[in-house]
């Protein structure tokens, strides 16, 4: 079926890293950075080697290797977020993982093994396969996706080590900046993020606490058209059965498409934006976490991209909101020392001190979905603090009922993840 209307689809995403550590349970001496002894009092200072600021990005280009790796975070992230959730859901793993790529060049020790564990592979792989995956998303003619990072160092408390702001100027094209943490640069690192994000996140924080350390921020930006636009004729209500019963009538978004496929307990279709990019949608046969519990995400996003079946398709529009605290969740996908006393990363710190820590973790997102394409933003804020302080944080598709979803760009890699219980919201 021909369609006409454009998309504006920003998908943006992921804001990352501040600090103010309410994990972090050790109490340490005042830092003296020509200290020679591996330790000084219960202080640690890490002899971090960081090879990347020591040469020239090489670049990779995406393998199975790298779509197997985001594609085996993000599952593992939605499984362990929807239990968490009793409302419509969006989220951008993309974006988180390069926050903890990035994060990771400053890491040592058993929490550099953890950071490889929970990305699934190396530091050093991570920085090339992003530093390249950058490029390519940025490459595209007619869709605009953008990642742009960040690092702001609080310039009273912290100086950021300029062997790690190096790679992340080099590999990841990083803004790197100390201010005062006050009014003034609460405004400007959230008018960064507004500007990153299409002002689809105008402000990520409402404050900045003076004894954070650093904020390292990271943001996805998706402006996609479809490549078959719908028709005003495409577009009519429909009805939609929410979870608890309730029938509702959003308008839906109606098309014959050639991307029918099956997995086991579901049915869904694929929608293509132009330069490759697809949104997946996907229907339960039966309860929505039940489903999203136990699926295989990486044979829905092959099965929707091997697929020529015909079928009639419709889905409904919607917009909302969404955000999430993530300790427990990073910290369940294998990160768990760097949110200790104990954490070994020295190597973002000027000193080498094992000092720092992450606090809190947390992502805000926005979707908008109707005839003209789709708009998303997220945003994840780490909050880095000393552990010298410690407060104690811790063949037919319709999809007429809730549903799972998936956006990805042509090598099926994930940009976004979310579930609709109730598209008048």
């Amino acid at each position: 079926m021909k369609k006409r209307s454009r998309i504006t689809a920003a998908l943006l995403a992921c804001l990352l890293f501040t600090a103010s550590c309410g994990h972090c349970e050790t109490e340490y001496a005042d830092l003296v950075p020509d200290k020679p002894a591996e330790e000084a009092g219960e202080l640690t200072y890490a002899s971090v080697d960081l090879p990347a600021a020591g040469k020239e990005p090489a670049g990779a280009e995406a393998d199975a290797l790298l779509s197997d790796a985001v594609t085996d975070f993000s599952e593992k992230f939605y499984k362990l977020a929807m239990p968490r959730l009793h409302d419509n859901a969006v989220f951008s793993p993309l974006s988180l993982y390069y926050a903890l790529a990035l994060t990771s060049n400053g890491a040592h020790g058993e929490t550099a093994e953890e950071f490889a564990a929970a990305l699934g592979m190396e530091t050093s792989e991570l920085n090339e396969y992003l530093y390249t995956l950058t490029a390519n998303l940025a490459a595209t003619k007619e869709t605009t996706v953008t990642i742009g990072n960040s690092i702001w160092g609080n310039a009273a408390k912290f100086a950021i080590n300029p062997a790690f702001r190096k790679i992340a100027e080099q590999y990841y094209d990083a803004h790197a900046e100390s201010l005062a943490f006050d009014d003034a640069a609460l405004k400007k690192i959230n008018g960064w993020v507004s500007e990153k994000t299409d002002g689809m996140i105008d402000a990520l924080f409402d404050s900045l606490d003076p004894d954070q350390l650093m904020i390292l921020v990271n943001t996805v930006l998706f402006d996609g058209i479809w490549a078959e636009e719908y028709e005003d004729s495409d577009v009519m209500p429909g009805t939609f059965t929410a979870a608890d019963g309730r029938r509702l009538r959003p308008d839906f978004l109606y098309s014959t498409e050639y991307s029918y496929f099956e997995v086991d307990g579901a049915k869904g279709f694929s929608k293509d934006y132009k330069d490759g990019y697809r949104f997946i949608g996907v229907r339960p046969d039966g309860d929505l976490a039940a489903f999203v519990a136990g699926m295989d995400l990486g044979e829905i996003i092959e099965r929707s991209a091997a697929s020529d079946l015909k079928a009639d398709c419709g889905m409904p529009k919607f917009e909302y909101e969404a955000s999430l605290g993530l300790n427990e969740i990073t910290e369940a996908l294998g990160i768990q020392k760097a949110f200790t006393g104990s954490a070994q990363l020295g190597g973002l710190n000027e000193s080498g001190a094992d000092n720092i820590c992450i606090d809190s973790i947390f992502q805000k997102a926005k979707i908008v979905l109707n005839e003209h394409g789709t708009k998303a933003a997220a945003a994840t804020a780490i909050n880095f603090a000393t552990t010298a302080f410690m407060p104690e944080i811790r063949r037919e598709v319709y999809l007429d009922k809730p549903f799972f979803y998936v956006i990805v760009n042509a090598d099926g890699i994930p940009l976004f993840l979310g579930t609709v219980e109730d598209p008048t919201k």
